[in-house]
């Protein structure tokens, strides 16, 4: 299943952003956002939001957690 393929690829590769998994898998960043939600929910990926001073978003990012970790959602 693509959600299991996605979360390997991350413990494997580390932190990555949407792009480059959108890519990797070719999917859509939104389809790539939407699949990953599923795991951020269950606490076992974290995404981070990178923005420029005036707030616009410039890239996604994901990663995995370690086990005893908490999933965020972080606006850099």
């Amino acid at each position: 299943m693509i959600l299991n393929e996605l979360k390997s690829y991350l413990e494997q590769h580390g932190t990555t952003s949407g792009t480059i998994l959108a890519r990797h898998f070719r999917i859509s960043e939104d389809g790539i956002d939407a699949m990953l939600g599923i795991w951020v929910k269950k606490g076992i990926i974290s995404r981070f939001v990178d923005t420029s001073k005036s707030g616009e978003v410039r890239r996604i990012r994901y990663a995995v957690n370690s086990p005893q970790a908490l999933s965020l959602t972080a606006i850099l």
